[in-house]
């Protein structure tokens, strides 16, 4: 699979490349770096803190199966 790098936008192949998506590991290591400065971040919570305490507390229905 063809492919270009997300830091350097060199292609890269998956086939012959064990650091795919990256060219390398430096590459590799620089993302890395931007998650863990905060460079990167994801923009919006997957699910609603809310729902989840929903989800966990008993159901009255849950009891009677």
């Amino acid at each position: 699979m063809q492919h270009k790098c997300p830091i350097c936008k060199t292609p890269t192949d998956s086939s012959c490349n064990p650091e795919f998506p990256f060219c390398s590991e430096r590459c590799q290591l620089r993302d890395l770096g931007n998650w863990a400065s905060e460079k990167y971040v994801v923009s919006e919570p997957i699910f609603d803190e809310d729902d989840e305490d929903r989800n966990e507390s008993p159901n009255a229905d849950d009891a009677q199966h």
